[in-house]
């Protein structure tokens, strides 16, 4: 029974010296293995990108396994049930990216392309009043100095910067490509991964079984669930959502008669899938679209948005999902500021359901040792 605790013991300060010697390699290090990680990252980039396809493609096929004959005996629907619910879900996928190709997104271009057209008039009536009042604001009349251009050479400014950072016309293209190459890949690692799935789930608990002890493959799948949970549950949520503020927007904005309705209502809807600012975001688009025909409108625009918002985040919203992610507001705002941070927009999607997965463990926790 000794010599057990002293194997024990021996294993337990083996695995702290060699932990302690891999954290030491990866401190003085750090640049190379740092390119390393990034090289690992590039190579695997488009099989992590077809597992997130396959996640968020799996929920809607749950979705229609549930619907497409549950209570039937029959071996030919039993055994059709996998590939005929994987092709409703790639078909119902490919029905809203067809949606948003043909009409959201040529509304959302149609927006930007308003603003181009009214805003060098806009910005010149705005610079005409700041220098007639800049004798009153010296700091106002400095930076006006500084500036010295007129709405249409701030407009091919910005485009020059925005040439600039894509790094020129044969880079923009390569990068096209290359996107459009790793989206491929990503689409076929995405379908064998769906065919696939319940055989791979039973390898993995082979593996697991095998080598990993029971309370810790509990614990494993207790993660796993509550990760898978919360993913889920806030998919869903977003994309519902989005569908019914944009739906609202557009009503309210025909029935109060402003402008750009059709246009404003699915740029909204569209930004609203970005967690808790998205809206805003889309708000701010239809304001400048507004303001430069009609001022006042634009006012009594923002005025409804802010309405629709708390209607819908306070009334709507819980009842349509409810209240699954579990996150407090306080870490949903850290969660995207964090995210974005790391990641950009990618990090910003994914900050809030990785914060209220580790929320909601932690929170459990502390509850059990409690």
């Amino acid at each position: 029974m000794l010599r057990m605790t002293d194997d024990i013991k021996l294993k337990s300060a083996a695995k702290l010296i060699v932990l302690a010697g891999l954290m030491l390699l990866v401190v003085l290090y750090f640049t190379q293995v740092l390119g390393i990680a990034a090289e690992i990252y590039g190579v695997v980039y488009p099989l992590l990108l077809g597992a997130g396809i396959a996640y968020v493609i799996n929920i809607l096929v749950a979705a229609y396994e549930k619907v497409y004959f549950p209570k039937s005996g029959s071996k030919r629907v039993a055994d059709s049930r996998r590939g005929m619910c994987i092709l409703l879900s790639i078909l119902t996928i490919m029905g809203i990216l067809a949606f948003f190709i043909g009409v959201v997104i040529p509304q959302f271009g149609r927006s930007i392309q308003i603003l181009s057209a009214g805003f060098p008039a806009m910005y010149n009536n705005l610079v005409a009043w700041a220098n007639q009042n800049a004798d009153k604001l010296p700091i106002l009349q400095e930076k006006l100095q500084e500036i010295n251009m007129d709405g249409a050479a701030l407009i091919k400014k910005v485009i020059q910067v925005v040439s600039g950072w894509a790094g020129g016309t044969a880079a923009l293209m390569g990068t096209v490509f290359g996107r459009l190459f790793n989206w491929v890949l990503a689409g076929i690692f995405a379908i064998y991964l769906l065919f696939g799935l319940e055989d791979l789930k039973r390898q993995f608990g082979k593996v697991l079984r095998k080598y990993v002890g029971e309370e810790k493959r509990a614990r494993f799948h207790e993660v796993v669930g509550t990760a898978n949970e919360t993913f889920s549950s806030y998919i869903i949520g977003q994309c519902k959502e989005a569908v019914i503020l944009g739906l609202l927007c557009t009503a309210g904005m025909l029935i109060f008669r402003f402008p750009y309705a059709t246009v404003i209502g699915p740029v909204i809807g569209l930004t609203a899938l970005i967690p808790m600012v998205g809206a805003y975001i889309g708000a701010s688009i239809g304001f400048l679209l507004i303001v430069m025909v009609q001022p006042f409108t634009a006012l009594l625009f923002l005025v409804f948005v802010v309405v629709l918002q708390q209607i819908e985040g306070n009334i709507i919203y819980p009842k349509v999902v409810g209240k699954s992610i579990g996150l407090p507001g306080i870490w949903v705002f850290a969660a995207i500021t964090i995210g974005g941070g790391l990641m950009g927009i990618i990090g910003v999607m994914l900050g809030v359901p990785v914060a209220a997965t580790a929320y909601k463990l932690l929170s459990r926790h502390i509850n059990e040792r409690g």
